[in-house]
């Protein structure tokens, strides 16, 4: 059977059986294979739990054994693996990119949404899905956004650019194309804004947010169905893409979605993962002067030929300028895909990759990276083949102890088109998938990572909601504390998110009372709003408050 689920059911005095949350979702085997999952807490209200066995698809289903057993040693287990649960909502939209808003809420776009029928039809679809209260609000969307690009701006509104023209086959074009349009979103209207377009069309470009609130963006497929080699940039005080005589060119493809991060020194750092395709020419993996236009290659990538839809992320604490890339394929030639995961430390006086520890688990393609607030990184979901082969296994990345942990798999395989975003409490969402048969994954995956339930949580009871470069400012907490940080909320497409950073924030006092200093370096931190959290000396986190950086 190709998809076999595990559905939990909840009785209550009100309602009655309904249907609950979903355990797992287990691949297709040859042989008798058990397995047993955690139930998580029931749903207020709850006197009786049930389960059962759900197949979807053409095959031969044989169970047998089941048992209910209470397990004495669960919340111990929890403070090492986590948990992860499906949540109850059904996503109204397909969440081919998402973005963490200001306020905590998430904006979800799918455009088309990967549908050929969709695109024919002029059906373009987005929604703001509140994780507090599990409510959504459609947005009308005014262009197919599918395949854009998107970062948030230094006012926290969401800038998307690019999306779809064309697919193949429909209203007789051969090819994907870029669009031009260009829109601004504002939570506080909810409401899309189109401004000015882009030089060229972009389907999969990357948007990286610069030290004075600017974006450059490049890559992608253009107006035309080829790559886009311009350069682009958008003028955040103008509010305004540049023409292309106001930005500097160096005429270079750098294939779709680049995973592009700004350093600290202004430069910018390819890390060698992309959408589809091989590499670049060189060593797959370059520093790269915007200013200047110059590209020099760092060596020691491996398995350069893999990177296709690995992920990558800016190793926390951002100050130490630490980038890690993990797993990847080949989904083009269908290549084995690699568990290979290498580190590359931008403070040296000649960058190069070294090789980590390999990730846990085959090798797997649309690798989702999250970084924590406790300055560590998930790792989640996956597949062995070009959007098939679901690997369910996670793990969690030490970066001190150059490490990995592995924790409980999420109950739901996720491959192309999944993404993943940290809340401002703490909790891990994944969203999304996209198999070969053109079904689309509407159910959220919700993982509580283990410091969740490791002791108390620390709070931040007073602090500034607006901050400047340098600036000092009041932070009263309650618990044992012992560091700060601020975390970028994530904005999430296609195992890509180059604007993903956690920032030390250097903090000094004693017993609730600190004084807190903002970075002065700009490229550091680049202006916007920040997730400001403080970390016990149990390694737990607090829930977030958000601070802008300006």
């Amino acid at each position: 059977m190709p998809r076999t689920s595990l559905p939990l059911f909840a009785f209550t005095a009100g309602s009655g059986w309904s249907y609950w949350t979903t355990l797992t979702t287990l691949p297709a085997v040859n042989a008798w294979t058990p397995v047993s999952r955690p139930v998580p807490p029931p749903p207020a209200g709850t006197t009786r739990i049930s389960f059962g066995v759900a197949g979807e698809g053409n095959g031969v289903l044989l169970t047998t054994g089941y048992s209910l057993v209470r397990n004495t040693a669960a919340v111990s287990n929890l403070a090492a693996v986590g948990r992860w649960t499906t949540s109850s909502v059904t996503l109204p939209v397909r969440a081919v990119h998402s973005t963490l808003l200001r306020d905590g809420r998430v904006l979800l776009i799918a455009g088309s949404g990967n549908d050929p029928n969709a695109f024919a039809a002029g059906t373009f679809k987005s929604s703001v899905w509140n994780p507090a209260t599990n409510t959504f609000l459609d947005v009308p969307t005014p262009s197919d956004m599918f395949c854009a690009g998107h970062v948030t701006l230094a006012d926290g509104r969401v800038l998307i650019v690019g999306g779809t023209t064309s697919y193949p086959n429909v209203n007789g074009s051969t090819l994907y194309r870029g669009a031009k349009a260009s829109f601004i979103f504002d939570p506080a209207t909810n409401q899309f804004t189109r401004i000015n377009d882009s030089i060229q069309g972009h389907w999969y470009p990357t948007l990286t947010k610069l030290e004075n609130g600017d974006v450059w963006m490049a890559g992608g497929q253009n107006e035309n169905g080829t790559g886009a080699v311009d350069t682009e940039m958008y003028d955040s005080t103008g509010v305004r893409w540049k023409g292309y005589a106001e930005v500097p060119q160096n005429n270079q493809y750098w294939g779709g979605y680049p995973h592009m991060y700004l350093l600290a020194d202004g430069r910018m750092f390819y890390a060698g993962g992309h959408t589809f395709g091989g590499p670049r020419p060189g060593t797959g993996a370059s520093i790269y002067n915007w200013r200047t236009g110059g590209v020099a290659d760092v060596p020691g990538l491996r398995d350069a030929n893999l990177r296709d839809q690995a992920g990558s992320v800016l190793l926390p604490p951002a100050q130490n300028q630490r980038f890690m890339i993990a797993g990847g394929g080949h989904a083009d030639q269908n290549l084995t895909p690699t568990n290979k995961v290498d580190i590359i430390g931008m403070n040296a006086a000649a960058p190069a990759y070294t090789p980590g520890p390999d990730l846990p688990g085959p090798g797997r393609l649309y690798l989702n990276l999250t970084t924590l607030p406790d300055r560590t990184v998930l790792a989640s979901n996956g597949a062995t083949g070009n959007r098939t082969g679901d690997v369910f296994a996670a793990a969690i990345y030490h970066p001190e102890a150059n490490s990995w942990t592995s924790v409980d798999p999420d109950p739901v395989g996720r491959n192309y088109h999944a993404s993943s975003l940290l809340l401002p409490d703490g909790r891990v969402v994944v969203m999304g998938s996209n198999p070969l048969d053109g079904s689309f994954e509407l159910r959220v995956s919700i993982y509580e990572p283990p410091y969740l339930f490791a002791g108390t949580r620390p709070t931040i009871t007073a602090a500034a909601t607006d901050a400047t470069y340098g600036q000092s400012f009041a932070l009263q907490t309650a618990g044992t504390i012992v560091s700060a940080s601020l975390m970028s909320p994530g904005s999430a497409t296609h195992q890509t998110d180059t604007n993903s950073r956690l920032v030390d924030l250097p903090i000094t006092g004693s017993n609730g009372a600190f004084t807190a200093t903002v970075p002065v370096n700009h490229a550091l931190l680049p202006p916007g709003p920040y997730m400001l959290t403080v970390l016990s000396n149990q390694n737990v986190p607090s829930v977030a408050r958000w601070i802008n950086v300006r």
